[in-house]
């Protein structure tokens, strides 16, 4: 299998490919392509990469570049892996969002809404190339908003393109440590997922044929949901037991709880429990700029370590790190991608779950409306779970999250400003119009530079 890594200079890309190598069949006699504006960065990637223990005997090639056409021609998967927007740009924008009562993130939030918009040009321009260059390629994306992202792909181009996170992988993790108190990857849980990117919900579960809803009612009763977790440091079991308490309490409201222990989809469901956005220090310009400044340096240094291993002696037993304790270098087995690149290079069907047209997969959805659901994916394509259904109480919510999304996929592909006022005014969190107004116009400033000047536009739609 032919595969192109687009931000190949990713810390990201070494692990993935290590990952999917590790078979012996995925990336057999392929080609993996790195292409990044930064050639260096990609070249260092690639080197590494050629002195893992996977490599030897795969008969791959590995190939670095700064030109897309150079290296799509033959490719049978395209992932998609960078920041999108400058670090400025996206602090003033979420500190402005809460300056108005409202998170900021780069996902489900309004500020993630104006950051698809300097990303989404990048995605739809690579996915025209794929089109020319290899139509029945899967474009594999991993840059925020995910969802967005596939919407606009999927909707827009001839390109199928799955919007992937680590978040629906989490119950491996999470009940893991709920249930037994292990800070422990476990595979050995069947469930069924579907919602919206960072709030989906667990449909059904089992343990090694148990029910897992009953087995943490049968731990749990009626107290707290705060596993014991030795190996887990202070500021992250703080974390994760907020997130438990708000999936314990998911699950005594309404009998169900979300797939992961992220916490920006419960901000939707249960706002007290979560600080008042207004008192969200706020930083100054100056403050910004040297934060972002301190950024770019701490990258570099991070390069010129990266660099310097090329340099070393490198043994079977820092190659058999596990990822968790050496993310640099560790195989990240259960890295979406990698998943991915598992069910396209070896054919074996492989579950999991992705920001998807819905296609009849969730009930009571549109066809084209960008959901997250779980599913078997090989090189057929996307095969969903049976009996993917919203829970009633939650059905509002993630029509109008889904319905914002799809819409900014929409405004992205036609470069249409009134499709984006349209997407903004879908957003779940309304507040009265003039201070909806204020906000949209005040990020429609700072994004200025980032954006496609045709937006700008919007406010002629801003009622």
């Amino acid at each position: 299998m032919n595969v192109v890594f687009i931000g190949g200079g990713s810390f990201r890309t070494l692990p993935i490919v290590r990952a999917a190598m590790s078979d012996g069949i995925t990336l057999k006699s392929g080609t993996i392509w790195l292409v990044d504006f930064d050639l260096e960065r990609a070249e260092v990637v690639g080197r590494l990469i050629m002195r893992t223990p996977e490599f030897a005997g795969s008969d791959c090639q590995v190939r670095w570049t700064s030109d897309l056409d150079e290296a799509l021609p033959g490719a049978d998967a395209v992932s998609v892996s960078f920041p999108v927007g400058s670090s400025r740009v996206c602090q003033l924008s979420e500190q402005v969002s809460y300056q108005h009562g409202l998170h900021g993130s780069d996902q489900l939030s309004l500020s993630g809404a104006f950051r698809s918009l300097t990303g989404g040009v990048v995605i739809l321009d690579i996915a025209r190339h794929m089109e020319r260059h290899c139509p029945a390629a899967w474009l594999v994306i991993h840059a925020n908003p995910v969802a967005v992202y596939s919407g606009l792909v999927n909707n827009h181009t001839s390109i199928n393109a799955l919007g992937l996170c680590g978040s629906c992988y989490h119950p491996r993790w999470d009940l893991t440590r709920l249930l037994y108190e292990k800070d422990e990857y476990c595979k050995d849980y069947t469930y069924a997922e579907a919602g919206v990117n960072h709030l989906t919900f667990l449909l059904r579960c089992q343990h090694r044929g148990r029910d897992v809803y009953e087995l943490l009612d049968e731990k749990y009763g009626n107290q707290a949901w705060t596993p014991r977790l030795s190996t887990t440091s202070g500021s992250t079991l703080e974390m994760l037991h907020f997130s438990y308490r708000l999936l314990r309490k998911m699950r005594r409201s309404f009998g169900i709880m979300a797939c992961s222990n992220e916490i920006e989809g419960p901000r939707y469901l249960f706002p007290d429990e979560f600080p008042d956005p207004h008192s969200h220090p706020q930083l100054t310009i100056e403050e910004i700029n040297r934060l972002a400044e301190q950024g770019r340096e701490r990258r570099r240094q991070a390069d010129l370590d990266f660099k310097s291993y090329l340099d070393r002696e490198l043994d079977a037993s820092f190659w058999a790190q596990p990822w968790r304790e050496n993310h640099l270098f560790g195989a990240s087995h259960d890295d979406t991608t990698a998943v991915v690149l598992h069910a396209l290079g070896s054919g074996q069907p492989q579950w999991l779950g992705a920001s998807y047209p819905n296609r009849n997969a969730v009930k009571g959805f549109k066809e084209r409306a960008i959901l997250e659901y779980s599913f078997t994916f090989d090189r057929a394509g996307v095969r969903p779970d049976p009996d993917l259904e919203v829970p009633d109480c939650y059905h509002g919510l993630i029509t109008a999250l889904s319905c914002h999304q799809t819409l900014l996929g929409d405004a992205i592909a036609t470069g249409d400003p009134k499709l984006f006022s349209d997407a903004l005014f879908a957003y779940s969190h309304h507040q009265p119009v003039e201070k909806a107004r204020a906000l949209w116009n005040a990020l429609l400033t700072i994004h200025a530079a980032e954006i496609p000047e045709v937006f700008q536009q919007a406010k002629d739609y801003f009622a």
